[in-house]
């Protein structure tokens, strides 16, 4: 993947084809993302939107055949860059991944909402048989919670966008570390944390915030990002502290895949504990210590 970003930063020409080239290719748009990204980080806004202004046809080509992840993936990565090229800071990068979900989840609840409907079908089928095998009536329920399933399943299809627009800013900051400054990602990433107010508030709004407006549960998904990367942060943090090696890292990761439902929210949690706590101070103090 370096010989890739080496080959877009040779010139703008090279990186134009390039992004062009993997927006093209709808399971690889975030690969074109990575590159619009790092030459707005390593060169500035101006070329970068160039370089998106071309990048963004074949999105609008798939957005025209219902298929919008590519124009929402490439405009979002770049809009997160043009964040972190500025405030040179990941909470606040991260932060903006609340508005940018506000605006996904209205782009797709106004241009998609046959496919939103079709995924609440199948899940309303899902309820439905459900409820019927422990023998209760299904009539009520189906009409008490088919807005709030759609409103989920908005939540979740834009939750999943925005996981494709961080990995291609991460991937765009990475490759500009490894070309012109080794090993800053590195000790940047590692050095991720939310200040407790902000932790304690998504963590407020994730467990509360729709029951007052149900409306806002499109958001959810969209506030645990922020914790869940501060919680990434903080074991790759730990686990470089103490030198453990990739093979922990490699079996987190294993395990978070396997068991999602379970790692993700222990995940935010501990996220939220790290910004009270500071885990990684008192474990470099007690290395310093020892």
């Amino acid at each position: 993947m370096r010989g890739l970003a080496e080959l877009a930063m040779r010139g703008p020409k090279q990186a134009m084809v390039l992004a062009t080239v993997f927006a093209c290719i709808p399971m690889l748009f975030w690969v074109s993302a990575a590159i619009i990204s790092l030459v707005v980080l390593r060169r500035g806004a101006s070329e970068g939107l160039k370089m998106l202004a071309w990048a963004v046809l074949p999105g609008i080509a798939w957005a025209a055949m219902g298929q919008f992840s590519t124009i929402i993936g490439l405009t979002t990565t770049v809009a997160l860059a043009l964040v972190l090229r500025q405030t040179v800071s990941w909470q606040k990068t991260l932060l903006a991944l609340l508005p940018a979900g506000a605006l996904i989840a209205l782009i797709l609840a106004q241009l998609a909402p046959q496919q939103i409907s079709l995924i609440s079908d199948l899940v309303m089928t899902f309820i439905r048989d459900y409820v019927k095998q422990a023998g209760q009536s299904t009539d009520d329920l189906v009409a008490g919670i088919r807005p709030l399933v759609e409103y989920g399943v908005i939540g979740v299809v834009t939750w999943f966008n925005l996981v494709s627009c961080i990995l291609g800013l991460v991937l765009a900051r990475s490759w500009q570390a490894q070309l012109y400054n080794p090993g800053g990602f590195r000790e940047e990433f590692h050095q991720i944390r939310l200040p407790l107010t902000v932790a304690m508030g998504l963590l407020a709004f994730t467990l509360v915030g729709a029951t007052f407006v149900p409306f806002l549960l499109v958001l959810v998904p969209a506030a645990t990002l922020p914790l869940l990367v501060a919680g990434l942060a903080m074991i790759h943090g730990l686990v470089g502290m103490r030198q453990l090696g990739s093979f922990w890292l490699v079996g987190f990761y294993i395990l978070l895949i396997f068991v999602t439902q379970l790692a993700y929210p222990v995940i935010v949690l501990t996220a939220c504990l790290d910004s009270l706590f500071d885990f990684r101070a008192r474990a470099n103090n007690r290395l310093h210590q020892g």
